[in-house]
C-alpha cells in the first residue's frame, strides 16, 4: 500500500529556493534537518494539514558522499514539472506579479487555468485551477 508522495528537489542555492517555496508559494515547513556533514534541507507540506504529498528542498555539499555532479546543474529541459493545484489561480497570479516571472493564468483545452513559473534552479513549477 503506498501512503504519501514526497518530490525531492536537490538544489544549488538552498536559501534561493527555500525561499522561493516557503515565502511566494506559502508552503508550510513541516520538517528540517541538517546532517552536519555537508547535507541540509526542509520538507514542505503541500495543501492542508490533512495532506500527504511533500516537497524536500535538499542541498548537498560536494564533499558529502552521496553528491553527485549533476546536483550542481539547474533544469535545462521540461521532462519533468510540478503542478500544484490551487482554489484561487488569480490569487497566485497577483501574489507573484512583480516578485517572479509567471506566465498565466493560461486556459488550457480541457478547462484548467494554468500559471506558469520556474523556481530557482529551472524547474518548472505549474499552479493550476480546475475550472
Amino acid at each position: 500500500m503506498l501512503l504519501s508522495a514526497k518530490t525531492v528537489i536537490r538544489t544549488k542555492n538552498f536559501e534561493a529556493s527555500k525561499t522561493f517555496y516557503t515565502e511566494l508559494l506559502e508552503l508550510k515547513v513541516f520538517e528540517k534537518y541538517d546532517d552536519g556533514d555537508g547535507s541540509k534541507g526542509i520538507i514542505c507540506q503541500v495543501g492542508f494539514e490533512n495532506s500527504t504529498a511533500f516537497i524536500e528542498i535538499s542541498e548537498i555539499s560536494t564533499e558529502h558522499d552521496y553528491f553527485q555532479e549533476a546536483f550542481e546543474n539547474s533544469i535545462t529541459h521540461d521532462k519533468i514539472d510540478i503542478q500544484i493545484k490551487t482554489t484561487d489561480i488569480q490569487y497566485w497570479a497577483d501574489r507573484c506579479k512583480d516578485r517572479w516571472p509567471t506566465r498565466g493564468p493560461v486556459l488550457r483545452p480541457w478547462g484548467s487555468y494554468y500559471l506558469y513559473l520556474r523556481d530557482p534552479d529551472g524547474l518548472q513549477i505549474i499552479l493550476y485551477q480546475e475550472t
